[in-house]
């Protein structure tokens, strides 16, 4: 009997441990890719993927992964090995998320201004948003002025109704001066519609030069102030992509940029997060904390921290 039980209790638990292993089977899936990648840092090559993917950006997921083999060539080089390749179901999932950031890149890029990731293109948008404001601020002056006098027509014009009314009617002669006053009401009406809808695409105008204009300021750490936008919310943090890892996974997120050389160059910044490489505080490295996409070949610092992480000698 005593055999017996113990079998059970063999059973029982070995179904408590296979349950508990299915149940957090991601959980120490995740844990076991930490400590495999703790013990012998680039070893194997990450796998990569493409995740979240917003086709606004204009770009296929093919192109996605030149751009991401490209970036990951430039590691791979610098460490004398494989450190990423790319699966279907790989591990880091590559994703491209549409806000303001790239909407206004793409918005400005169509009103004709080649944008740089210069302290010369900062001024040229500086300047450019002062000529946007003046003009903002002089038509909504003549629209609040032009509004002011159609609401004093449209009062003179229901008073003269209500006295014709209290009158029994009006004659046909009155009738005849308030239809032409009626008129006179809805083309002003209609040439106040058409002000405020330019005046709505020079705020729009105001809004992406803010957006790109503050992008630059936080990519080129100027100690300015960020411009603010006109009845709309800001476009958030001026990040580019950002690398994340957590119990969901990896994931690396971009935000936006002005070219495909760009985006080679946040995401190179990015899958250096995923190797384990640090900000630098060399602007001309990879991984310098600020400027994510201003080199695409690897400084001195990158290759420190690159050696350093992967205990290359």
């Amino acid at each position: 009997m005593k055999i017996v039980y113990k079998i059970i209790r063999i059973i029982v638990g070995a179904a408590l441990v296979g349950g508990l292993i299915f149940y957090f089977e991601n959980d120490l899936d995740f844990a076991w890719k930490n400590l495999r990648r703790q013990i012998g840092p680039c070893d194997r090559p990450i796998t990569y993927a493409p995740g979240d993917f917003d086709e606004r950006f204009g770009l296929s997921r093919e192109e996605l992964l030149r751009a991401v083999d490209q970036a990951a060539r430039i590691w791979s080089e610098a460490a004398g090995k494989q450190l990423f390749s790319y699966s279907p179901g790989g591990d880091l999932k590559i994703n491209l998320f549409y806000d303001a950031r790239q909407d206004s890149t793409i918005k400005l890029k169509n009103l004709g201004f080649n944008i740089g990731q210069d302290k010369a293109s900062y001024e040229t948008l500086k300047s450019e948003y002062e000529i946007f404001n003046e003009t903002y601020k002089r038509q909504k002056a003549e629209l609040e002025q032009a509004l002011g006098y159609y609401n004093q027509q449209k009062d003179n014009y229901e008073d003269e109704v209500r006295a014709a009314n209290r009158r029994g009617g009006a004659t046909p002669a009155e009738y005849a001066i308030l239809e032409q006053e009626k008129k006179e009401l809805n083309a002003l009406a209609e040439s106040l519609k058409i002000k405020q809808e330019k005046i709505n695409k020079i705020v729009d105008d105001l809004n992406i030069l803010a957006n790109v204009i503050n992008r630059l300021i936080y990519q080129l750490n100027l100690n300015v102030k960020n411009y603010n936008n006109i009845g709309a919310a800001a476009a958030g943090e001026f990040q580019e992509g950002i690398y994340i890892k957590d119990a969901q996974g990896e994931r690396i997120t971009i935000f936006q940029f002005d070219d495909r050389q760009a985006l080679v160059r946040v995401l190179a910044h990015e899958l250096g997060h995923t190797l384990g490489l640090e900000h630098v505080d060399n602007p001309q490295a990879i991984m310098y904390r600020l400027n994510e996409s201003g080199n695409d070949q690897p400084a001195g610092d990158d290759l420190a921290e690159l050696k350093a992480v992967c205990k290359i000698e």
